[in-house]
């Protein structure tokens, strides 16, 4: 059997895309994206869209979320309107991350007109020059809480190892300074490493492990870019034994030191 490709619709170096819905009927062939999160808010078309192994059909207004790793693709018998949004989790509140990873693939936006214009809204703000990611953060974090509220989190049901593989993020994202052994969330989740391993290569393609070094690097990316704190002050706060081993792990995961982060961080503010 063929992988299912992975497809990067963002350069590796940006935190967040936002584009118009490209208006073609042609079906798209299944396929992951890695590393970001993606908003598709449609205000027309029809058709279906397959997100992993369950089937959707898209009945506008609606919005779609897909996280890191799902395979996802479109059929659409009408032509699609609407707006694409792609981030990674360096933009995010902490809170937001955990919401996200709560969040159902699809949500019903009959009645909530004032959505879309606050998605358009973020398109144009993007369009301008100079426009920081701050801005886009705080819209993203906006999103986040109303679509929250307009979904109730009430049609988020999916496979066990998709709930299971939710319930591990959140742990994650709660404890990941003092809690960094896997024997930790396994027993939490009542499983075993072995299973919870499978289950993170099946909803990510990434190891248990891995989900919390991406956890830790991200709290260190947004402590370079949003302080001034020394980098030993950094690798105290993410309780690493001393600088140097924070320093080995941060470029052995960015090909980057955390000085140099900081440095191309600070030019896109």
């Amino acid at each position: 059997m063929n992988e299912i490709p992975v497809k990067s619709k963002i350069t590796a170096e940006s935190l967040f895309k936002i584009s118009m819905m490209k208006t073609v009927i042609k079906p798209t062939r299944p396929h992951r994206h890695a590393d970001y999160h993606e908003l598709i808010f449609l205000d027309e078309g029809s058709g279906f869209h397959e997100i992993d192994d369950m089937s959707f059909e898209v009945a506008p207004p609606v919005a779609f979320y897909i996280r890191p790793g799902q395979t996802h693709c479109w059929n659409f018998s009408a032509l699609p309107k609407g707006f694409v949004l792609l981030f990674r989790e360096e933009l995010l509140l902490k809170e937001d991350i955990g919401i996200l990873y709560e969040f159902p693939a699809i949500i019903s936006l009959a009645d909530q007109p004032q959505l879309f214009r606050l998605v358009s809204e973020l398109y144009g703000e993007h369009q301008v020059a100079g426009t920081g990611y701050s801005v886009c953060s705080a819209y993203l974090h906006l999103l986040v809480t109303k679509l929250k509220m307009i979904s109730g989190m009430s049609n988020g049901a999916g496979t066990f190892a998709d709930v299971v593989f939710q319930q591990y993020k959140r742990l994650v994202n709660d404890h990941f300074l003092d809690k960094k052994q896997l024997k930790f969330y396994a027993g939490t989740l009542n499983t075993t490493i072995a299973t919870l391993n499978e289950i993170c290569k099946r909803s990510s393609g990434k190891t248990a492990s891995s989900v919390i070094n991406e956890r830790v690097l991200l709290e260190a990316k947004m402590q370079l870019s949003a302080t001034a704190l020394p980098v030993k002050e950094i690798a105290a706060n993410l309780q690493f034994s001393d600088a140097p081993h924070f320093v080995k792990f941060f470029k052995l995961n960015t090909n980057l030191t955390p000085g140099k982060y900081r440095e191309l961080a600070l030019l896109k503010k």
